[in-house]
């Protein structure tokens, strides 16, 4: 993984929605949802729950974005 991915990552956590962290990060929207997809595919874990148009941090994605912040 890319400190892209990572960086993506935190921001659609900031942000709660992946369309407010394409439009902070000036990317489309397919393209963070990729990123994202990228990432659980790589580490095999889910990072968020999917509700409503909403997302929600798993616990996995909670230790991910620990080290995340961190690097």
């Amino acid at each position: 993984m890319t400190i892209r991915h990572l960086k993506i990552f935190i921001t659609v956590v900031d942000c709660g929605k992946m369309r407010k962290a394409a439009d902070k990060l000036y990317m489309s929207q397919p393209s963070v949802s990729q990123a994202i997809s990228e990432l659980e595919k790589h580490y095999e874990v889910k990072l968020f729950e999917r509700l409503s148009q909403r997302l929600y941090i798993t616990e996995d994605g909670k230790l991910l974005l620990s080290y995340a912040r961190y690097i």
